[in-house]
């Protein structure tokens, strides 16, 4: 049985990548560390609860879950929802030459969607962590 997705937190550090994630699927944590995800029952950041907090209407509605998770050779990653939106991270460099990370909702209102849903879909995009589909 798929877990609710009850809230989004984030946070960015200085320096290169450093975009932390904290997805809170009803009592069962999925972490982005800026390069990995992992499943945790007790995510060890310091304060994360304090961290921002995603703004995301969907977020209300009781059916929402990750169905899959989906990354580019630790470049792009993608977290599918079960409503056919997309939590996309990507990364870009600033003048200084330093890499950051950033993410966008993208749903299919949104004139970049099928942009990114083909990205995703690309053939030398990996599945991860396939053993904890539809959590």
């Amino acid at each position: 049985m798929a877990k609710n997705l009850e809230n989004i937190y984030y946070n960015f550090e200085e320096g290169n990548y450093g975009l932390k994630v904290v997805f809170d699927l009803d009592g069962l944590y999925l972490l982005f560390d800026s390069t990995n995800f992992i499943y945790t029952d007790a995510p060890e950041l310091d304060g994360w609860r304090n961290w921002n907090k995603l703004i995301y209407k969907e977020l209300e509605k009781d059916s929402l879950h990750v169905t899959e998770i989906k990354e580019d050779e630790l470049t792009s990653y993608f977290v599918k929802l079960s409503n056919r939106d997309v939590f996309y991270i990507y990364q870009h460099m600033d003048l200084e030459g330093t890499w950051h990370q950033n993410f966008t909702m993208v749903s299919p209102k949104e004139n970049n969607y099928n942009d990114v849903v083909e990205y995703m879909e690309e053939e030398w995009i990996e599945t991860v962590v396939p053993e904890f589909r539809n959590m």
